[in-house]
């Protein structure tokens, strides 16, 4: 069923939150020598080329490590496997500065412009990157050694709808006092607005149209993220996703996914966001994930999850009038139910999972095989 004539629409917005101790000393590769391959390079969408293992497995650093010091064994390392090699008879592949160093239980870890590798337990094949991320200390290792980062994904922050924010899901901030291509906040200000810096050769986002993104260099010589070509920043007093107290401040705006200032609409009920491995997938507007029943029917569209189901995952309900952002309203509809409008993606009727409690859960994902977050065209998502 379609959206009813009086459901506004918003234009499209996108293009699209232990240290568990050793200290070995390094051995330097010999490059020259013939032997087993330990190391190789993988293109990863949003991530661009990253270190695997042999097997093609994506391979991680700690920030709580030091230079050719692993910090990381017990279960810290049951969860994070070390990538180990057995001898010093191995090469690599595209990776640059590799070496290793000699753990603690004799095993030989390898390591990347000195910074110790791991895998992630979770991450069930290659191609994976379940760890990026993680507890804001684990993240892909980059051609380098360095630290491959999201410079900027989209969130939903309710009543602005999508915007965008930082790896940690905090809301990306613009500033009236800067100027296209130059940033003027410094000093204290700086403190208050930390810039967002981009690590590696280019921005890396998700859900965010690349072309939008560019980055500026600071008096320090670090380069700041740039979208629509205003600089970026952070709000100090936001301490977790969804939040955007910063919008308080004269002359500071929430950036939207185009890069324009994300504007107040309370009746936007619908939009996407990105959600953790799962890209960009649709949420209601407080950022919480929508998703679809494999049981249910999309045509005609039809809801089969009545009684004890529906308490599990509560329909997503929509009042009149309601107004999308980030979803191609063409795919968008409702049916009735207990006299209220449920939502529907490409026909298929959308709930919410109780499992999920703040913005960014997608723990409903996969749930007995036939539930499934929702992605912005209406299809599964991870499947």
């Amino acid at each position: 069923m379609m959206i009813p004539k009086s459901v506004a629409v918003v234009a499209l917005g996108l293009i699209s939150l232990t240290a568990c101790t050793v200290t070995p000393a390094s051995k330097p590769v010999a490059q020259q020598q013939k032997s087993v391959v330990a190391l190789k390079v993988a293109e990863i969408d949003d991530l661009g080329p990253v270190v695997t293992d042999d097997k093609g497995f994506t391979l991680y650093r700690f920030d709580g490590d030091k230079p050719n010091e692993s910090t990381c064994d017990g279960e810290c390392a049951a969860a994070w496997p070390p990538a180990t090699v057995a001898g010093e008879n191995f090469t690599a592949e595209g990776v640059g500065k590799v070496g290793s160093i000699v753990r603690k239980d004799g095993s030989r870890q390898l390591t990347v412009d000195g910074i110790p590798q791991y895998r992630f337990a979770k991450d069930g094949k290659p191609g994976e990157t379940k760890g990026q991320g993680l507890q804001g200390k684990w993240f892909v290792t980059g051609r380098n050694g360095e630290r491959t980062r999201l410079a900027a994904r989209t969130g939903v922050v309710a009543g602005l709808g999508a915007v965008l924010t930082n790896d940690a899901g905090l809301t990306l901030y613009r500033f009236d006092g800067d100027k296209p291509g130059e940033s003027t906040c410094d000093g204290g200000c700086a403190e208050g607005w930390p810039p967002v810096y981009v690590e590696g050769e280019q921005p890396r986002v998700k859900g965010v149209d690349p072309k939008l993104l560019g980055t500026i260099t600071r008096e320090d010589g670090r380069k700041q993220l740039t979208v629509a070509n205003w600089a970026q920043y952070t709000f100090k007093n936001d301490t977790k996703p969804g939040e955007a107290r910063g919008v308080t401040v004269p002359k500071w705006f929430a950036t939207a996914t185009d890069g324009k200032k994300a504007q107040q609409n309370k009746a936007i009920a619908l939009t996407s966001a990105t959600v953790k491995d799962l890209g960009v997938v649709a949420t209601d507007s407080g950022g919480m994930t929508l998703y679809r029943f494999d049981n249910d029917s999309a045509n005609p569209p039809t809801s089969n999850c009545s009684g004890e189901c529906a308490v599990q995952w509560p329909p997503a309900l929509v009042d009149e009038g309601f107004q999308v952002q980030g979803v191609d309203p063409s795919l968008v509809g409702t049916i009735e139910r207990d006299g209220r409008k449920q939502l529907t993606i490409a026909g298929s009727p959308q709930y919410l999972f109780s499992g999920d409690k703040v913005c960014g859960d997608a723990n409903g994902q996969g749930v007995g095989g036939k539930w499934w977050a929702t992605r912005a065209d209406g299809s599964r998502a991870g499947r």
